[in-house]
């Protein structure tokens, strides 16, 4: 049976790189790449290469418009009338800790279960249809990473908390899949992921670089710099997005998706400034409630100015956390499959980040 692809956020930069893999390894007749605006220039949808493997077609779609919902489902009728198996690989929603929590309930958790009922509706049409959702969550799920009766690393079982809007819309849209799951047998798949970075990205870590690499960020090590960073390169996601959506174990689980070397941010620290000639203080820590401190005035001032800051504070917070989480689900996987030791390509996050630094430099971003 050929199978077909439709991608939400597919503008952005893990949308990007979605692209690239989707171009480059083929297994999908029929991409269908969709998002709420139109990608920039030099996004490999803007370009968008010749391609034999796939069959790529790009469409506006605002995931809370039950109008643009309509559209799609037309879309997903065509290909289930011919008898194509679809994977769903839900990217888009608002990534940004300081949205309002009505921008983030509405689009993560509102546009999450408008694509769910299209979905069961697609499937009384057409019950034979296979299908499976690949749904982006992430470890931000977990909150703090300090419940009493939590133990790291981090399994999928973690009794976490989340600490901010961002993450309990991540919660609400997890809860409502795996609702969808039990309720109406929807084939899902949640991967909680950890911090993404890697080519296309001018938000987060990739905003870090590029200011670092400018001269206007010290890489300063915050507090004894020993926490540890849960991270994933973006095209390893999509990598294992592909493999996850399928394999039939995936079916209903929820898997945590980070590398297999969990950094401190200490030693991000130094290598980033390492490679970017920007070397932190060695003998300098700031205090961690210094850094809250700059964190809290930051959002004062951006609030008072009514103007977004360069780097998300939201994300300042993030990075204080001892953010520990394990992949062995995934890998046992992996191993049945025999691909454990090719399923990541960037295993060890220093390597990825020696990549996405090369390809900012050859792209002219820094």
């Amino acid at each position: 049976m050929p199978k077909a692809l439709l991608m939400t956020g597919a503008s952005g930069f893990v949308g990007a790189n979605a692209i690239n893999f989707v171009l480059r390894n083929g297994g999908y007749g029929v991409t269908i790449a969709t998002d709420v605006r139109e990608p920039e220039p030099g996004h490999p949808l803007f370009l968008k290469p010749s391609s034999e493997l796939t069959t790529l077609k790009f469409i506006l779609v605002d995931i809370t418009n039950p109008r643009d919902i309509e559209k799609l489902k037309l879309e997903l009728k065509w290909l289930s009338s011919r008898d194509y198996e679809i994977v769903i690989w839900h990217m888009g929603g608002v990534f940004n800790y300081s949205a309002s929590r009505k921008t983030l309930y509405d689009v993560n958790v509102l546009g999450t279960r408008n694509l769910l009922e299209m979905l069961v509706q697609l499937g009384f049409t057409f019950p034979y249809l296979e299908m499976r959702f690949v749904f982006w969550s992430g470890g931000v799920r977990y909150g703090d990473f300090n419940h009493p009766q939590g133990k790291l690393p981090a399994t999928e079982e973690y009794p976490g908390y989340p600490n901010n809007d961002y993450g309990w819309t991540k919660k609400e849209a997890e809860d409502w899949i795996m609702h969808f799951h039990r309720e109406f047998g929807l084939p899902v798949t949640i991967m909680r992921l950890g911090a993404i970075y890697g080519p296309y990205n001018r938000y987060s870590m990739g905003s870090a670089i590029i200011l670092q690499a400018k001269g206007q960020l010290e890489p300063v090590i915050v507090g004894n710099g020993n926490n540890r960073t849960a991270m994933i390169h973006a095209e390893d996601v999509v990598r294992v997005a592909n493999f996850l959506g399928g394999c039939p174990e995936a079916d209903g689980e929820v898997y945590n998706v980070v590398d297999k070397t969990p950094i401190t941010l200490g030693e991000q620290a130094m290598f980033l400034g390492s490679h970017l000639r920007n070397t932190p203080f060695k003998h300098f820590r700031m205090p961690k409630q210094v850094f809250q401190f700059l964190i809290w005035l930051t959002k004062r001032k951006s609030k008072f100015l009514k103007a977004e800051t360069i780097i998300d504070p939201g994300f300042g917070e993030i990075i204080l956390l001892n953010a520990w989480m394990s992949n062995e689900k995934l890998m046992e996987l992996a191993r049945k499959y025999g691909v454990e030791n090719t399923l990541l390509k960037y295993p060890r996050t220093l390597d990825g980040l020696r990549q996405t630094i090369c390809w900012f430099k050859e792209e002219g971003w820094i």
